[in-house]
């Protein structure tokens, strides 16, 4: 076993880590998997029944790290972002495990909010080390290989965005009925 608690080749069969499989399997596979490494990593006595509500809204905020490592362009997949998903998650473990937790989510929210800036130096010189084979490879592969998973998380987020988004044509309607429902109580006779 390897400091984290789980040996390389076990992940090898993680479905997510291959970019073969469809895009959409991929994330639904990886959103499972994290779940579970929250799980198994994390004390959630405190969360009594509320406890699958709230991993799921770790999994969320960790999408946040995972999209801040792709947008420094340090393009991690695989089983070099699973280390540092799992390493942050870990982090959070021992600090509960050593009883400095008082209130899990802030706490939650700071280790994920900082763990790249302050790893960023060993992220970096690894995504180099990773990029320059990686970009050898890709070369002769071309584009066989499917997106990165940070790729398919951020297109995720960019269309959750989008549709939350509302269009201006949107917006006039909505002024345009507003207006038209204050027009007409206005014109209805007072009772009282």
């Amino acid at each position: 076993m390897n400091l984290l608690g789980r040996r390389l080749d076990d992940w090898k069969r993680e479905s997510w880590l291959d970019r073969s499989q469809r895009p959409e399997e991929r994330l639904i596979r990886f959103d499972r998997w994290v779940r579970k490494q929250l799980s198994e990593r994390l004390d959630w006595a405190w969360a009594g029944d509320t406890k699958d509500r709230r991993v799921e809204q770790c999994r969320i905020y960790l999408e946040r790290m995972v999209l801040a490592l792709w947008r420094r362009g340090w393009f991690l997949d695989g089983e070099a972002l699973a280390t540092h998903i799992i390493m942050a998650i870990s982090t959070l473990g021992a600090q509960q495990r050593a009883d400095k937790v008082r209130d899990f989510w802030p706490y939650f929210q700071a280790v994920v909010d900082r763990y790249v800036g302050v790893n960023s130096e060993e992220i970096r010189d690894q995504a180099l080390r990773a990029g320059s084979h990686v970009s050898q490879a890709m070369a002769l592969i071309g584009k066989a290989l499917g997106p990165t998973l940070p790729e398919l998380m951020a297109q995720r987020t960019g269309e959750v965005a989008q549709a939350k988004a509302e269009t201006l044509r949107e917006k006039q309607a909505r002024l345009k009925r507003l207006q038209a429902e204050k027009k007409g109580s206005a014109d209805q006779p007072q009772l009282f």
